[in-house]
């Protein structure tokens, strides 16, 4: 049967070459691609904004006006500005 060409499953066969010809093998641009991974991976965790939480829901009749506003969430606790 033929592997998946899901971009999870290319992203997890990238992250095992990796580290198994990076970084167990010696190979520099593997290195190179692990390192990037890594990067990309704590970057997309400090910039994570999670989920929004509905404050209000309504159905709307014909004619009646909607306006969105964007809240602050609060700041999490243990992470530095």
């Amino acid at each position: 049967m033929p592997r998946s060409l899901s971009s999870a499953s290319i992203k997890e066969r990238v992250r095992h070459n990796s580290i198994r010809r990076g970084l167990l093998g010696g190979d520099r641009f593997w290195m190179v691609v692990f390192g990037l991974g890594r990067l990309a991976q704590v970057l997309g965790t400090l910039t994570k904004r999670g989920e929004m939480v509905v404050a209000f829901s309504e159905r709307l009749r014909p004619g009646a006006a909607l306006e969105i506003r964007h809240v602050e969430a609060p700041a999490r606790r243990g992470r530095r500005s």
